[in-house]
């Protein structure tokens, strides 16, 4: 079959010459674009109505519609390098017109997100029914989020619990942070459209006022402490690595703040690497034949003491990672008057109690067990006070091993703890009364009585023992302010202070104030190092936790909730520089918290 050649007639020249110029503009030479620019107005409309009606065609025909698709990619990629140059050149000349246009709803669109997962709009979660997606919900009656919903609750929730610190944002978010902050104290003390060049936003960073202002570092973080509530987050178990198989008994960071000591009735004396992530085991040591009771850093944190109800103790050297049984000696039982000292007696007391008399003739009395002491962190003297029966407190150098002295109360010795200089002990027993003890010569400073106590049970002495806290059997906490002259160095050869009593003061000063919000024997007190919160403990009840503002002398309300997993708490401590707390439990768990507060563990 043979092929017909089809031939296309035209009216008139004109559409000849018109289809003629078309094709030599679209597929032809140069002579041909002069040739139609040179052409009248009329001639030139015609011609794009004809490329009109050829789009118009393409249109129609589904099979070249494919042909002809919109490439947009380059002009995404500079609208997205333009923000980006934009976002890193900070604020400019033109951003007094982007803030009219702004102002006026022509303001430029934000980015889009690199990926956008098409299925969250079908999700649907349900917050009501899992406990820890109830505090997504904005209202109680709420009881399922859209996924679009749900991301925005978990952004929320995130911001709240890790704010964004300073040095992480970029001079154009930091201005606009401070100029909203201010805007909101005082509207009319910042102009609307003023920005700060490189230089001042330079100088205002490298300044050192928020410092001087009490405000700390990271924008207000580390300075005094809000009353009311408390910022805290729990983080990973301390113990996680290694949970103990018994009630954790001791608990206490080291004074460098990268380590947790945590010792129970397992026989186990075990080290974590505090890091808030993964803290890792580091060393755990096992003591055969002793249960521990009490463990404590001590000689300024190279060396950790243990001991049980035994009459012998455990030194562990951190340095050379040696441990040591030392035995009691039988002169720390009993150093009597020629050796140590005693606190004046009442005159109807003649001898003193039962078993607590003084010289040779009294005998191996008070020192059945080691499970009861404290340690001194200064590490020129490293001392321990082991508490025995009978008021008898037995003080044995940590260096040679042997004791130096002993100290005897008029009551039982149930508490005692240290000044952070090492010079001075404060004990407290039964009898409610407290001790004050100078180490340098032994010899009692002060009596007091504890306002309302029958018996006292734990004590706490703050860093710079400004502060002292007594806690006792019925659950309540006195806190009492220290006079500064009560621990400084006295001279003995005073006649006037010998005829007093060796500066002993039986007044009872009443508490700043009588905290009651435990109702159990009080076991664990502890202050934080700026002296602006006191923990307060027992184990006699769950959940008996709480934490004290100490300028405000109140109790944080928003911690622990009913929700916090506490337990039964056996110890509890603060770190160094109290961005970490940990409590110990009866179930062997050392739960661990970071006051955000605090910029430093």
């Amino acid at each position: 079959m043979k092929s017909k050649k089809v031939v296309y007639r035209y009216d008139n020249e004109d559409d000849k010459a018109k289809e003629s110029a078309l094709e030599e503009f679209l597929f032809g030479s140069g002579a041909a674009v002069g040739k139609l620019l040179a052409k009248p107005e009329g001639d030139i409309a015609g011609i794009a109505d004809l490329v009109r009606q050829a789009e118009a065609a393409a249109d129609s025909d589904e099979a070249d519609g494919l042909l002809f698709v919109e490439d947009r990619m380059g002009l995404q990629d500079e609208e997205q390098q333009q923000d980006e140059d934009d976002d890193e050149a900070g604020p400019g000349p033109g951003s007094m017109h982007l803030q009219q246009q702004e102002a006026a709803g022509k303001g430029r669109k934000r980015r889009a997100p690199a990926w956008v997962d098409a299925a969250d709009k079908d999700v649907t979660v349900q917050v009501a029914s899992a406990p820890r997606l109830r505090k997504l919900r904005q209202s109680k009656g709420q009881t399922e989020l859209t996924g679009a919903d749900y991301e925005a609750a978990l952004r929320r929730q995130h911001c709240v619990l890790h704010p964004r610190t300073t040095w992480a944002m970029s001079a154009k978010q930091q201005w606009q942070s401070k100029k909203a902050g201010a805007a909101a104290a005082d509207a009319s003390a910042i102009d609307e459209f003023e920005e700060p060049d490189e230089e001042t936003a330079e100088k205002l960073l490298m300044s050192g006022s928020g410092l001087l202002l009490g405000g700390g570092a990271a924008g207000g973080r580390g300075g005094l402490l809000a009353p009311g509530a408390l910022e805290l987050s729990r983080l990973r178990d301390a113990n996680g690595a290694s949970p103990s198989d018994a009630v954790v008994q001791a608990l206490q960071f080291h004074p460098n703040g990268q380590l947790m000591l945590t010792a129970g009735f397992d026989k186990r004396l075990k080290l974590f690497q505090v890091d808030g992530l993964r803290n890792p085991l580091v060393q755990s040591l096992f003591l055969q034949d002793c249960p521990i009771h009490t463990a404590a850093f001590a000689a300024g944190g190279s060396k950790v003491v243990a001991a049980g109800r035994r009459p012998f103790y455990y030194i562990a050297d951190l340095h050379t990672a040696q441990l040591e049984r030392v035995v009691t000696p039988p002169s720390i039982h009993h150093q009597g008057q020629r050796q140590g000292s005693s606190a004046p007696q009442q005159k109807h007391k003649k001898g003193g109690k039962k078993g607590g008399s003084s010289g040779a003739a009294g005998g191996r009395t008070g020192m059945k067990s080691c499970e009861a002491f404290a340690a001194s962190s200064d590490p020129a003297r490293p001392l321990l006070a082991f508490l025995g029966d009978g008021g008898h407190i037995g003080l044995v150098s940590l260096g040679s091993r042997r004791p130096v002295g002993s100290l005897k109360m008029n009551g039982s010795a149930r508490a005692a703890v240290f000044s952070s200089d090492g010079n001075t002990l404060v004990t407290a027993g039964g009898d409610g009364v407290l001790y004050t003890w100078d180490l340098r010569s032994q010899r009692c400073l002060q009596q007091q009585r504890d306002e309302g106590a029958i018996d006292c049970t734990s004590l706490a002495l703050s860093a710079d023992s400004s502060y002292l806290a007594t806690g006792g059997s019925s659950g309540v906490v006195n806190v009492y302010r220290r006079p500064a002259g009560l621990l400084s160095p006295v001279n003995f050869d005073d006649a006037d202070v010998a005829a007093a009593g060796f500066g002993v003061q039986p007044a009872a000063p009443a508490p700043l104030k009588a905290l009651m919000n435990l109702t159990t024997s009080i076991d664990s007190l502890s202050f934080s190092h700026d002296s602006q919160m006191l923990l307060m403990g027992s184990r006699m009840k769950k959940d008996a936790l709480r934490v004290v503002h100490l300028p405000s002398l109140t109790v944080f309300a928003n911690w622990p909730t009913g929700r916090s997993p506490l337990q039964y708490v056996h110890c509890a401590a603060f770190s160094p520089h109290s961005g970490f707390l940990g409590v110990g439990n009866a179930k062997g768990r050392t739960l661990l918290y970071r006051l955000h507060h605090y910029p430093e563990a």
